[in-house]
């Protein structure tokens, strides 16, 4: 496989930003080893490596957040004496996290401007606050007269970059800016970048997806174990295949569920006359050991589903499991308690505990089965962690080490070990490996398939079409609170899931 390496090529006459041997340690870990790169004007350039890689490292030492080490950071060639968020701003490096930070009860002109509102004689100047924001959201098909609460996925996300150019943004990092878009949606923001790019932004693009970076990025940069792999300048060159081996230092063989067909099978779950918010279910049957996706667009009713059956989302309706019917249960200790359990696609707000230990996050959930009179059965306590410690692969020392130590694959390993320590019969897991890279992708992959072997029920609520194709028995695609279309077999495909879904 020939890959491009950039470290010995010469782009400083076209650098904006060069970062020179850069190393950063904490205690006797070191998570970057002599990191060099440059990154051309006017281009976008892609940021891969494995959980735990240092990608995050680096970007907190680019934007500010993180002092290195060793080594230096240039702009425009002259080396920046000291480096904080305040210098890396006022040098025109700016980073647009993952969760667009937006104030929700502001207009999109009041967000835009934050932080630089225009003032006469002490009071805001209301008028030009609303030219200059006007101005500047011109062809991104933003009303700065709209709360910023009511705008889409794509537009919050255009509106974080926008506000970094008008604050000066000549780099923009972008951390994972596509999470939780649609196809479409991500069709938009590129769309969106490659205008800015063409009037001389650079993007700094940090994604897991190896077909963003082949689709939006000239450039890419490749970090394995706190080392430069390597990369390329010409991203066109490069396939998935050698962006994988590259990302991992080895081949990788993708998981493939051998797909079932659970036709005349008695149901494991039955749910009926389900109605809630942007919900209306007549009737849906889940089999024993059957993995069924939920994908639509966001509020078709995919999300919603899955959060009522978990006592999250304000439903009336029926459940049947484990034979026994009665309502949907009314809060998450009720579901536990009927044999459900849910793994929420935001491992940071409902997921892990930081600051606990990773066996204390293992056992979290299941520790009403294991406390009598208020005690608890600290042996029976350790058996589960051990077990799912192992069983996850999860790579940390031992279960004491904390949780927020972890790369975001391995927090979400220790997440999907919590809720499988409680034995359900039914698991419901929501964007299970949204901003995990591509090799514990497929370890999470099959554990959910091993778990179903064992007559385990599974939902998997994705709008990664190709996880589902690659996890998924059988596919419910919603559309207005309804399953409007249900896929199996060869009919699970990309093309048919993303035209069904964009239908």
């Amino acid at each position: 496989m020939t890959i491009h390496d950039t470290r010995g090529m010469d782009t400083a006459a076209d650098a904006i930003l060069r970062i020179e041997d850069v190393t950063k340690t904490y205690g006797p870990v070191r998570a970057l080893r002599g990191v060099s790169l440059e990154i051309r004007r006017g281009t976008i350039h892609g940021l891969l490596g494995e959980n735990g890689a240092g990608k995050s490292t680096l970007v907190g030492i680019i934007s500010g957040q993180n002092t290195p080490s060793s080594g230096r950071i240039l702009m425009d060639g002259r080396p920046l004496d000291h480096v904080d968020v305040k210098a890396m701003e006022e040098a025109g490096v700016f980073l647009v996290t993952q969760e667009p930070m937006i104030i929700d009860n502001m207009t999109a002109a009041e967000n835009l401007m934050l932080g630089i509102w225009p003032t006469q004689g002490g009071f805001v100047d209301w008028r030009k606050l609303r030219a200059d924001a006007a101005r500047m959201l011109a062809g991104s098909g933003i009303d700065g007269a709209a709360l910023a609460g009511r705008l889409d996925a794509v537009a919050r996300r255009k509106l974080n970059i926008l506000r970094a150019m008008f604050s000066g943004g000549r780099v923009i990092i972008l951390d994972e800016p596509t999470a939780a878009l649609t196809v479409a949606d991500r069709r938009v923001l590129f769309d969106f970048m490659r205008r800015l790019k063409a009037e001389g932004v650079t993007f700094i693009f940090i994604s897991h997806y190896n077909d963003e970076i082949l689709e939006i990025c000239d450039a890419v940069s490749v970090l394995r174990d706190g080392n430069l792999a390597g990369g390329s300048e010409n991203v066109a060159a490069l396939s998935s295949e050698q962006l994988t081996e590259l990302v991992l230092g080895r081949g990788l063989e993708l998981f493939q569920r051998s797909r079932r067909d659970h036709a005349g099978k008695t149901p494991a779950v039955r749910l009926r006359a389900v109605v809630g918010t942007n919900l209306s279910i007549d009737a849906l049957d889940i089999a024993p050991g059957e993995i069924l996706g939920f994908t639509g667009l966001p509020g078709a009713g995919a999300k919603e589903l899955a959060r009522a059956i978990f006592g999250l989302h304000p439903a009336g309706g029926t459940i049947w499991l484990g034979g026994r019917e009665g309502p949907l249960p009314a809060n998450p200790r009720a579901a536990f308690d009927a044999g459900i359990a849910y793994l929420s696609d935001d491992r940071r707000k409902d997921g892990a505990v930081g600051q606990m230990s990773i066996g204390d996050n293992i056992a979290l959930s299941s520790l009403p089965s294991r406390s009598r009179a208020g005690f608890i059965d600290r042996k029976a306590e350790a058996s589960v962690v051990a077990r799912y410690f192992g069983a996850m692969g999860v790579k940390a020392p031992s279960p004491d080490y904390a949780v927020d130590t972890l790369s975001g694959g391995n927090q979400q390993k220790v997440c999907l070990g919590r809720v499988l320590a409680t034995n359900p019969r039914l698991l419901i897991v929501d964007e299970p490996t949204r901003g995990i890279d591509v090799g514990v992708k497929q370890d999470v992959l099959r554990i959910i398939d091993e778990l179903s072997d064992t007559g385990v029920s599974v939902i998997i609520v994705s709008t990664d079409t190709d996880e589902l194709v690659r996890a998924a028995d059988r596919v419910c695609v919603f559309d207005h609170g309804s399953i409007k279309e249900t896929l199996t077999g060869e009919d699970i495909s990309v093309e048919r899931l993303r035209a069904s879904v964009q239908a």
